[in-house]
Formats: C-alpha cells, sequence, structure tokens
C-alpha cells in the first residue's frame, strides 16, 4: 500500500512539475525580447544595430551588432520613427531616411533626403511616424512639420510653418507619442520648454503658450517625453559641470523633478522605451574615464547595466527600435 502510493505521489509530482515547467515556457514564448537598438560609433562614425537575446537584464544572454552605415557625421545619430517603418539617420548634409528593412534587411537601396530646417542634431517625429518637425531660427524661432509625402517626393506633401517664439533659442525637439505636447531643451536659459500641440491650430503660432519650467540651476538637453506628454526624460549638468551629467524625470504639469542616475561617470543622451519602463543612455564607467559604454536602465527594479562596449571607442545615442 505505501509503495502504491508513493508511486501514485511520484507520478502525480512529476505531472505537476511538467504543468508548471509547460506554463513557465509558454510565459517565456509569450515574453517577447528587447526591440532592436540603434546606436552609433562616434569614434569611427558608424551607425551599428544590437539586439538582447533575452527578455530581462537580470539573465546572461547573446547580444550580437553588427555595421549598418560607415563614414558618417561627426555625429551620427540616427532616430526610429514610432511606427518602426523609418529610420532618420544624420548627415553631414541632412537627414537621410531609410525604410526600415532597407537599412536592416536589404541595405542596398537609397534613402530620402530630409533637409531640417537647422542643421541641429534631432528632429522629432510625430506620433505615427508619418510626420517629422524640425526646428530653425532666424528673426523668430519656429517649427516646421512635414508629412511624409514631402521626402517620399508624393502629391501628399504637406507643409506647416509654427512660429514659436521671438525670445528663445531652442533646440533638441521631441514630441510626445499621442502627439498632444512638444517640448526643447533652450540655449539661453535653465529650463525645460514645453507646449500643448494645440496651438499649432492658431493664426498666431504658439508663442504664447511656451512654458518653461525650471529643473535646476544647470542647463539641460537631450529631452524624450513620455507618451501621454505628461513627464519627460533628460540630461542636465550636476556640480555645475558639463563633465558631470545625470538623468532626471521631470513632471511637466506639477514640476516635480526626480534624479534617477547617480553614477560616479556620466549618463547622457537617453532614450525611453516605448512602454517607459527602461532607458537607454551612455556613460563612462568611472569618472570622466574609460570608453563611453552604452548602457540599459530598467526602472522598475532599479538597475542599469552596460549592453555595448567597443575596447578604445566611445558609443552614443541609442536609440529603441519597435517590437
Amino acid at each position: 500500500m505505501f509503495i502504491f502510493y508513493y508511486r501514485l505521489s511520484t507520478r502525480l509530482l512529476l505531472v505537476m512539475l511538467g504543468c508548471v515547467g509547460a506554463w513557465v515556457g509558454i510565459q517565456r514564448v509569450g515574453q517577447a525580447p528587447f526591440p532592436e537598438i540603434l546606436y552609433s560609433d562616434t569614434s569611427n562614425r558608424q551607425l551599428y544595430s544590437t539586439s538582447i537575446g533575452c527578455d530581462s537584464l537580470l539573465i546572461a544572454c547573446a547580444r550580437h551588432s553588427r555595421i549598418l552605415l560607415d563614414g558618417l557625421y561627426s555625429l551620427p545619430v540616427a532616430d526610429w520613427s514610432p511606427d518602426g517603418r523609418t529610420i532618420a539617420v544624420h548627415m553631414n548634409e541632412g537627414w537621410l531616411l531609410y525604410p526600415r528593412d532597407c537599412l536592416l534587411v536589404l541595405q542596398t537601396c537609397q534613402p530620402s533626403h530630409f533637409e531640417a530646417a537647422l542643421p541641429n542634431i534631432r528632429i522629432a517625429w510625430g506620433p505615427d511616424g508619418s510626420t517629422i518637425a524640425s526646428y530653425a531660427t532666424a528673426k523668430n524661432a519656429t517649427t516646421t512639420i512635414e508629412t511624409r509625402g514631402c521626402w517620399e517626393g508624393n502629391s501628399l506633401c504637406l507643409q506647416k510653418r509654427v512660429i514659436l517664439s521671438e525670445l528663445s533659442l531652442l533646440k533638441d525637439p521631441t514630441w510626445s507619442a499621442d502627439g498632444s505636447r512638444m517640448a526643447f531643451a533652450d540655449y539661453t536659459q535653465s529650463g525645460l520648454v514645453w507646449m500643448d500641440t494645440q496651438c499649432f491650430d492658431k493664426a498666431e503660432g504658439c508663442a504664447d503658450d511656451l512654458q518653461l519650467l525650471a529643473v535646476g540651476a544647470n542647463p539641460i538637453s537631450w529631452p524624450s517625453l513620455s507618451a501621454d506628454g505628461r513627464s519627460a526624460l533628460l540630461m542636465m549638468d550636476t556640480r555645475n559641470s558639463d563633465t558631470d551629467q545625470q538623468l532626471f524625470i521631470v513632471e511637466l504639469d506639477t514640476g516635480a523633478v526626480q534624479q534617477i542616475t547617480f553614477r560616479a561617470g556620466t549618463a547622457t543622451f537617453p532614450d525611453w522605451s516605448a512602454d517607459e519602463r527602461y532607458v537607454l543612455f551612455s556613460g563612462f564607467e568611472k569618472a570622466n574615464s574609460g570608453d563611453l559604454q552604452l548602457y540599459v536602465m530598467d526602472l522598475a527594479r532599479h538597475i542599469s547595466l552596460p549592453i555595448v562596449h567597443h575596447s578604445g571607442r566611445d558609443v552614443a545615442f541609442g536609440n529603441w527600435g519597435t517590437r
């Protein structure tokens, strides 16, 4: 009798373990890995892509990087459109817009040319990837918005020029995924400039709608808006030094500021993942020394891990792709 119950219990245990194993396997299959990441080797002026072969930073897994483009501009920034269809690459003569598969798979087609209004190293993709906003300044600070037809060269090209300000000198435009807000860094003032994009419909422009949010005593740069435009991820100089930068999250409506990195080395050029759980950024391992590496930060677990290191070279401008 004891042997019978022992065998029965063992079989039940094996069945239960098999079910648990199958459930875990289903969970793992169901969890999509990280999307492909673009980044730049700024020493050799090359554009790379890399993939993380697992769905957790806590798991040791393979990471594969490959060169996409060579001989780029001195600041080789690449920016993936929100719909994943297009990759914009900053070149000396302006921006080149590559269809995703053209750059990542075929690598044989010719890109479209997008002439930004000012040779800024940031453009702002519209909510669905069908529009681009660039920034310019002459007598007035303006943003120019163009639809996909403009860079694809067809009759669906629409262009709108919106006056922003006569006082501010803005840079680093960013547009929320829902289209509700845009934000900029300001060359002349220490703070984040943002606005509700409803002002685009005003004949007089958005000058009266710009809001300056004081983040700290030092300049900020490279803002990245949350999907709803309520929060901004950015980098800011600390300790009155442009060689000691850390990352912050700012709530636009309340002005609340949270510092999220406290590194001995810098934390620069952040990019928020679409679900706002992860942050890509560049940094030195030690204070202002070594090679500039690419890190990913898990905001939920409060951990950061290096994911790309090119020995003797600097990598930066990490940019999330789409799943």
